[in-house]
């Protein structure tokens, strides 16, 4: 029985971290639609239908019901040490970005499937770029990999703190979504435009190259932080990266409003 009761725990603990996620996420696609412009707004809704946060795990769904499955490595991001775009090869958020772009800024003359397909793919992978834990910069071989670090709980009292180790994928994907499990997306939504909405021009300023470096400077100073403390994040570091998990999120939502307004017309 005890087995039967953790196992249930376990699944429940599993559903409760996917939900975080989810509604973190469709956050950034609800502020996002807050900032289209009604003629884009209209648009979307008429390729992608009336509840456009779906469009956030749109990829994912679509690979859960067995199809598409060359997606899968999409929602990574790959930079040169310059921090330029550096795909080798089509999985890779940018390069997939660039290619659904195309397809909207001619949607004219494309099925409406096709055109459906390369806004959600916008919306969905301008997400995952601004996920530190998805960004492959060269010469830092950690990233974009899960690897363990460790980390502590809470304060020490004085005391040396006790380690344990945790997902870098985790941490990004679960621990800071997790902060706010008891929001709904419109309530995360909220927060992200009081937080964020005046550095919504700072934001949108420049290309998605641009904020492909921007997300790359980013990761690379985390990465970097975590090398000079021997592989730790304790607990005081991980609260103070929160604020940075949530300007990604506003990053990201502003983002893809401008991408959409500029190429949906």
């Amino acid at each position: 029985m005890k087995k039967i009761i953790l196992s249930v725990l376990l699944v429940a603990a599993t559903l409760s971290a996917k939900a975080w996620h989810l509604n973190c996420d469709r956050a950034v696609a609800l502020v996002a639609s807050h900032n289209y412009n009604p003629a884009t707004l209209s648009l979307v809704k008429q390729y992608v239908g009336e509840d456009v946060t779906k469009s956030a795990y749109y990829l994912a769904s679509l690979r859960k019901d067995g199809r598409y499955s060359e997606t899968e490595g999409w929602h990574k991001l790959h930079l040169n040490a310059e921090l330029n775009p550096a795909a080798a090869n089509d999985s890779d958020a940018y390069v997939q970005i660039e290619k659904a772009l195309e397809v909207i800024r001619n949607h004219k003359s494309h099925s409406t499937k096709e055109v459906r397909f390369a806004i959600n793919t916008v919306i969905n992978l301008v997400i995952d770029m601004h996920n530190i834990s998805n960004v492959v910069i060269e010469g830092i071989p950690q990233s974009g990999t899960d690897f363990q670090f460790q980390s502590s709980k809470g304060s020490a009292n004085g005391r040396p703190a006790k380690l344990f180790p945790y997902s870098w994928k985790d941490l990004w994907t679960v621990r800071y979504p997790q902060q706010h499990a008891a929001y709904n997306p419109a309530m995360w939504a909220t927060d992200l435009e009081i937080m964020f909405g005046d550095k919504k021009s700072e934001f949108t300023s420049g290309t998605l190259r641009d904020w492909a470096a921007d997300m790359g400077r980013d990761t690379k100073r985390v990465h970097r932080l975590l090398e000079a403390n021997n592989g730790q994040f304790l607990h005081a570091t991980v609260q103070a990266h929160e604020s940075l998990h949530m300007s990604c999120m506003g990053r990201a939502a502003y983002r893809i409003a401008a991408l959409l307004n500029e190429n949906l017309k």
